[in-house]
């Protein structure tokens, strides 16, 4: 049996929430900020509009440009006092404005964001650099380290110090698009520390660097490379028309989803267009846009898969009778899965993929059985169990066992 797996969501994992687009409107009391955000449950929605089409953006830029995430007022952290575990902001803190025809940040240290990257994600990086004749600095650079190794982009390759770009001519922007390989021998979820810096011996008041979004103004961007989009628990009735970027989906009860070449693209718009008459509105859960990627083998034969209600209530009423009540419209589902591998490096392999790589049910995954179970595919999103089995090697075999819980569904 064939299957495909994916974890962690660009859209969970941006910075900014969906934002309806106009005339389409976010519900107040079912607001959009729960779509993609992990939490398939939660239930997000529209309110009704009587053409039945409604629409939200996501931009899945990774980097904060306010200070929810990162220091005030930039969304940018000071580098050298993140390193020295020193609180607070440094004499001359980052800051927005406009220079150089662009609304830019300006940044007198060295200034930067950490963003999650899970294994084998590739992703790109957007920018200006500008340095001004002005500034006693002699340039700005950009350097992205993943901390797993230590190491360096450096346009190519990781590497041992690695910068991947730089300005010296002053007065001139310098706009970068570059897109960056997961490093192949990293087989769990690590940290990218995005670098902006001034070329400088020491900094002051004087060593001032700007950097703007590529080829305009506002924030740098880094997003991720997708070819899956999926819904994972709706209300839609199966006859609805939803897109996400250029994609369609096949609605189908419960969840959908649909592949296609992979593509780095910054902003998806969700749009669905529902049947003509006096239909409910849209309820969403999760909406999940990122890299579909294929198992070196499937699991073992004879997969158990159960359904179950753990919030059942059995009311015993009149002459003996037992009620069963859910506050579930579905049951969940949960997978036992026996994985054998006949050497080590497949056995490490296979494992840090289902285990490591979702750090033990920390990263929502998608599996995707591309054969059926009982006549048709099936998409489950939940969470890997907290527990794995493993068993003693036996004449070469190496195996192992993992429970995979699904999660319970909203809007279904």
């Amino acid at each position: 049996m064939a299957w495909k797996y994916s974890i962690g969501n660009l859209a969970q994992r941006a910075a900014l929430a969906p934002v309806a687009v106009s005339p389409s409107t976010a519900d107040s009391l079912l607001p959009l900020s729960k779509l993609a955000n992990g939490q398939p449950d939660e239930e997000a929605s529209f309110t009704w509009l009587s053409t039945g089409l409604y629409k939200a953006d996501l931009d899945l830029n990774l980097l904060a440009a306010t200070s929810t995430r990162v220091d005030a007022p930039t969304g940018w952290r000071d580098l050298l006092l993140a390193l020295a575990k020193t609180p607070g902001l440094p004499a001359n803190p980052p800051d927005w404005g406009t220079y150089g025809s662009r609304t830019a940040l300006r940044c007198f240290r060295p200034v930067m964001q950490e963003v999650e990257v899970m294994p084998g994600e590739d992703v790109k990086l957007e920018c200006g650099l500008y340095e001004l004749a002005a500034s006693a600095a002699t340039g700005v650079q950009v350097r992205v380290v993943d901390t797993w190794s230590g190491k360096g982009w450096n346009g190519s390759a990781w590497v041992s110090g690695g910068i991947l770009d730089s300005q010296s001519t002053e007065d001139v922007w310098k706009d970068i698009s570059e897109e960056i390989t997961a490093d192949t021998t990293r087989l769990i979820a690590s940290t990218y520390q995005i670098i902006f810096e001034p070329i400088a011996g020491t900094y002051d008041a004087t060593t001032y660097v700007y950097v703007s979004a590529n080829g305009a103004g506002g924030a740098p961007a880094l997003y991720g490379e997708a070819n899956l989009v999926a819904l994972i628990g709706h209300n839609l009735p199966t006859d609805s028309t939803v897109t996400v970027g250029s994609e369609s989906l096949t609605i189908r009860p419960l969840s959908c989803f649909a592949e296609f070449t992979a593509k780095f693209l910054r902003t998806w718009r969700l749009e669905i267009q529902m049947p003509a008459g006096n239909q409910p509105r849209p309820l969403l859960g999760e909406l999940w846009i990122g890299g579909a990627r294929s198992l070196t083998r499937g699991p073992d034969d004879g997969i158990s898969l159960e359904e179950g209600d753990a919030n059942q209530l059995r009311v015993r009423g009149a002459q003996g009778r037992v009620d069963v009540l859910s506050d579930q419209a579905h049951p969940t589902q949960k997978l036992s899965l026996s994985v054998r591998t006949t050497n080590d490096a497949a056995y490490e392999e296979y494992r840090s993929t289902l285990t490591r790589g979702t750090r033990f049910g920390a990263d929502p995954m998608l599996l995707l059985p591309l054969d059926a179970f009982d006549g048709a595919y099936r998409v489950i999103h939940g969470r890997v169990g907290a527990t794995i089995g493993y068993a003693v090697t036996r004449a070469g075999w190496r195996s192992f066992k993992l429970e995979f819980a699904e999660s319970p569904f909203a809007g279904a």
